[in-house]
């Protein structure tokens, strides 16, 4: 399964329009789709319709001001069948059509949706508030987590069956029980790998124990050293994590680290939970969404958590909002949908892929539109000069320009560079 495209109608500030995920760039890693844009471009909404369409309106809900009034339609296509999430006076619905159209055709399916819902209706199932996700293909995953929360110490009890909770639990960005859920897993999962290894044959079984290596290979190449969980039996039963030789509760790791267990970590537990028999859980379909995972990490550590989760999760479809030139220059394969904000207020979507070998400084001016480089006295300073710099090609009186010349390079060697070069110019063009 995986999200084709999404039609969004009367939801501030997007302008009524179709936004299209396309294929992925390679088949051997998980697909990547960065949302970037300004504060109040939208990303998190689209985050939002995405949760929505999947199975949890409530995160949408929140950030309308009058749900009733706005009435807010949002159309979701995959490979097997159309999803529509419809808000009005009678509450929230959520449509599954059994089967797939193009994602070009969804305006003309939204327009007959809208003249007869009672006829749609007979030919979809109204499932409320919930829809269980299901696929011809098998088993699938859906989360939504945020880079801003953080695992923390749980209790714990030996092979304690697990309490996952609803679909939509898992596709709330918030989800307060995660701490319970993830460390109850893990330690489910450490121990049943240490029960494989305990009575393993020649061909005997290995799940656990792969899932487990993967995982804590996967923490490691991020932070930088040798990461490993541990469940500890006296003089209580606990789950703790072993960083660079330390053996450490959770809430004493660095706050970046407990970030990246918070989801990272959690999708392993919760695939591993939710489906106990099947061999390879980290390989069945996903759609994760992820709000900001460059919050609490340093620059380092930001340009290898969606890598690393592509490798994780290769049959993976993620969506993510984020901010971070070094989080968007360090996917080569996948696709930058920039949202821009038009004069009007409204806001339009213009999809590009990844390029390859892109520097962060090229995602800053290119992506995120950013021109200024310096701190906004400099900048100041730096319009000053270029303005006298203008002037004296027709006055021909340099000393002002000289003078502001001076001031600026006297800052640093980088501007002083920049001050000479821009000041030769000046006098071979008044010398021309």
């Amino acid at each position: 399964m995986r999200i084709d495209a999404i039609l969004i109608e009367s939801l501030p500030p997007f302008r009524s329009q179709v936004i299209e995920f396309p294929n992925p760039v390679r088949r051997d890693i998980g697909e990547v789709h960065l949302v970037t844009g300004g504060n109040g471009s939208g990303k998190t909404r689209l985050l939002s319709v995405l949760a929505a369409a999947l199975g949890n309106p409530q995160n949408l809900l929140q950030r309308l001001s009058n749900p009733v009034t706005e009435r807010v339609q949002a159309v979701a296509s995959d490979q097997e069948f159309v999803r529509i999430w419809d808000l009005d006076d009678e509450g929230v619905k959520v449509y599954k059509i059994n089967h797939s159209i193009p994602w070009r055709q969804l305006s003309s399916y939204k327009d007959s949706f809208r003249r007869d819902k009672r006829e749609m209706a007979t030919r979809a199932a109204s499932i409320g508030r919930t829809l269980p996700l299901s696929s011809s293909q098998g088993p699938l995953g859906a989360f939504a987590f945020t880079g801003t929360s953080k695992i923390d110490d749980s209790k714990i009890e030996a092979m304690k069956r697990v309490e996952l909770g609803k679909v939509e639990d898992h596709l709330d960005f918030e989800y307060k029980n995660n701490s319970a859920v993830l460390c109850q897993s893990m330690a489910n999962l450490k121990m049943a790998a240490a029960m494989e290894q305990l009575r393993r044959l020649k061909n005997g079984p290995v799940r656990a124990i792969e899932i487990v290596q993967r995982l804590e290979d996967a923490v490691s190449k991020i932070a930088g050293r040798t990461f490993a969980f541990d469940v500890i039996a006296h003089p209580e039963t606990r789950i703790r994590a072993h960083w660079g030789g330390h053996d450490m509760r959770f809430n004493q790791l660095p706050d970046g680290l407990r970030s990246i267990l918070g989801w990272l970590v959690a999708c392993v537990a919760k695939l591993d939970s939710l489906y106990p028999d099947h061999p390879a859980p980290l390989d069945i379909p996903l759609i994760l969404l992820i709000d900001e995972p460059e919050s609490h990490l340093h620059i380092a550590w930001q340009r290898l958590i969606i890598p690393t989760a592509q490798e994780l999760f290769p049959n993976s479809q993620i969506f993510v909002a984020t901010h971070s030139p070094f989080v968007i220059s360090s996917v080569n394969a996948g696709w930058i949908h920039k949202l821009k904000m038009q004069e009007d207020g409204s806001v339009v979507n213009e999809s590009v892929p990844c390029p390859e070998g892109d520097s962060y400084i090229d995602v800053v001016e290119d992506v995120l539109g950013l021109s200024q480089w310096f701190d906004p006295e400099t900048e100041r300073l730096l319009t000053e000069f270029r303005e006298l710099r203008e002037n004296a090609k027709t006055t021909r009186d340099i000393k002002p320009v000289a003078e502001k010349g001076e001031e600026i390079a006297a800052r640093g060697i980088g501007l002083k560079e920049i001050v000479v070069r821009e000041m030769k110019q000046l006098y071979r063009q008044l010398q021309q």
